[in-house]
């Protein structure tokens, strides 16, 4: 027996009878009194004989209008400014199926009557019954909520979210903080996991980022109502914590290099000790044509060569000297006194300089065969003139003295700023905390904080062509990463430049306004034609969502961030000229 009609939502139309419904999409014709817009849900009944009512659901994609007993394009005046011929004005929207149930996969019948979907209906059509957490990112057409469900990102059955679009105008940072932002604010629906979230932002563009602990002085009501229909109080993040570069040269206090914000904000860096242990040289020859040659297998022995003759200088903490190891290693042993002209490793620099006295010797000996392995002279001026240009670009992220590395822990969302690093210094950050996170997932596993890493310009960290270690290291965590609780979230300008073993693997898929180019290649065949259509004309917040929930595109907004995105939009300032 059908639902009586408040239950199935308000009459909109029939199925159009003069053209051919199928399983995938259908038409409606529209009431005269009644409209349906692009992303509205609908739902109609058809009666299957021996199998009873069957449910279609649906979402509009194209809406249409037409005079009907028009003929050829003057005609229009002659209905419309003549009233000579007589014709009716018809309304009529397209609708991709997208659930029926129970799943019996049969056409509407021609002329059955279609309701907008509201209330469980509309849940139904947006598969809110079956996901097992329905977590709200963003608001439909009618400003009721669209769910993702948070299985298909946790990792429980699937991980990872990928965002494209076109820089400035598909708001990627934008919608990727405020996933962020909802996955924070319902721990009820995160689980267990919710209490040790751990979230690593890197900020590579501007400022941004670095004042998501401030309110939005513009903020408006409207932004005010649809953060709370979407269940949350609008609100910064509560618990952050600041990281930047420390300016290359500050005095004996160090300073992080930001810009317009000092207070609150942690210069990182790392030891030599530090540097040398976790085997970060690799990250300075994250360029894909370093693999090309023999420039690696260099760089292989001779991170393993400083591991073993590495030892701590007593009196500074950090420091190193290099000495050939005992048949024991050096494992163990108590910390070395600097003998009279021996070098001291407190930097980048200098652990350049000492390489050269092994791989490039002054006095124009031939190489230490323990540190080059027999490699070719020209191959070893290539590592070491690329060894000397790091020590240039990004050399102030090496100094001895107190461990100043990023602590993940201290705050539920790590906001490490690299905006102010030439382009290898960037790449080493990211490889570095990246390095640091999976290895320590791998040693514990799920049970211990949910790990989500948020990183624009993915396309240049892990490109479509190439080899690099940051490269290899992405696509790990997008193969394996969500088995150990560690997840992506990816955004590029271009998924097509992206490489594509770390898109396939991200089960959200969410892009903004495409180029009209972009949108026609094959990392978009997820889209509907009608959605590649809309998404060349996306406006800033409004997004296009894919998910293995529900099998089509949904299009959906998101409000006005709660928190400030540049320095003016976080507070007021005092004006100091105020009264005189």
């Amino acid at each position: 027996m059908s639902e009586p009609m408040e239950r199935r939502g308000i009459p909109v139309g029939r199925v159009i009878a003069s053209q051919h419904a199928n399983t995938q999409e259908f038409r409606v014709v529209l009431n005269d009194d009644s409209y349906l817009q692009l992303d509205d849900l609908v739902m109609l009944e058809t009666e299957v004989p021996g199998a009873g009512t069957v449910r279609t659901y649906g979402v509009v994609t194209e809406s249409e209008g037409i005079y009907e007993g028009a003929q050829y394009e003057s005609d229009t005046f002659r209905i419309t400014e003549e009233g000579i011929l007589p014709a009716a004005k018809i309304r009529s929207a397209r609708v991709s199926v997208t659930r029926v149930d129970p799943e019996l996969w049969v056409a509407p019948d021609p002329g059955v009557e279609v309701y907008r979907a509201a209330g469980e209906q509309r849940d139904k059509a947006l598969y809110k019954d079956e996901m097992g957490r329905p977590l709200p990112v963003g608001v439909g057409r009618d400003q009721e909520p669209v769910y993702a469900d948070l299985d298909f990102f946790d990792g429980r059955k699937g991980g990872h979210m990928s965002i494209s679009g076109i820089s400035g105008v598909a708001t990627k940072t934008s919608y990727a903080l405020f996933f962020l932002r909802m996955l924070t604010a319902h721990p009820e629906i995160l689980g267990e996991g919710a209490a040790n979230l751990r979230v690593l932002v890197f900020n590579v563009k501007g400022e941004d980022l670095l004042w998501l602990d401030k309110p939005n002085r513009y903020l408006d009501q409207e932004a005010v109502d649809v953060w709370h229909r979407l269940g949350v109080e609008p609100a910064p993040f509560k618990s952050v914590r600041f990281w930047a570069p420390p300016r290359r040269r500050s005095g004996d206090v160090i300073l992080p290099d930001t810009g317009g914000r000092l207070e609150g904000v942690d210069a990182f860096a790392w030891t030599p000790r530090e540097f040398i242990d976790e085997g970060l040289l690799a990250f300075l020859f994250t360029d894909a044509s370093d693999h090309r040659n023999q420039i690696g297998f260099v760089e292989e022995r001779v991170r393993a060569q400083l591991r073993r003759w590495a030892v701590d200088v007593a009196g500074e903490p950090g420091a190193v000297v290099l000495r050939a190891p005992p048949p024991g290693g050096h494992k163990g042993a108590p910390q070395a006194v600097p003998e009279r002209g021996e070098p001291v490793i407190r930097s980048l620099s200098d652990l350049v300089e000492a390489l050269d006295e092994y791989l490039d010797p002054p006095d124009g000996s031939e190489p230490d065969l323990a540190w080059s392995g027999r490699t070719q002279t020209g191959t070893i001026a290539a590592f070491m003139r690329r060894l000397h240009a790091a020590s240039h670009r990004l050399g102030h992220l090496i100094q001895a003295g107190e461990s100043r590395r990023v602590d993940r822990t201290a705050a539920q969302v790590t906001v490490v700023s690299i905006q102010s690093l030439h382009d290898l210094g960037q790449r080493f950050v990211v490889g570095a905390l990246l390095e640091e996170t999976f290895r320590e997932k791998e040693q514990t596993g799920r049970r211990l904080p949910l790990s989500v890493i948020v990183l624009d310009e993915l396309n240049k960290y892990a490109p479509r062509e190439g080899r690099s270690p940051l490269k290899e290291m992405l696509i790990d965590i997008a193969q394996r990463g969500r088995s150990l609780g560690v997840l992506l979230v990816g955004a590029q300008q271009t998924a097509s430049r992206v490489a594509p073993e770390v898109l396939e693997n991200a089960a959200l898929r969410v892009a903004g306004r495409l180029d009209a180019a972009e949108a026609e290649r094959s990392e978009y065949g997820w889209m509907l034609p009608s959605t590649k259509a809309r998404a060349r004309l996306l406006k800033p917040g409004t997004m296009v969502l894919s998910q293995p929930a529900i099998p089509v595109p949904l299009v959906l907004t998101f409000p006005f961030p709660a928190w400030a995105t540049r320095q003016e939009e976080a507070a007021v300032q005092d004006d100091p000229f105020q009264g005189l």
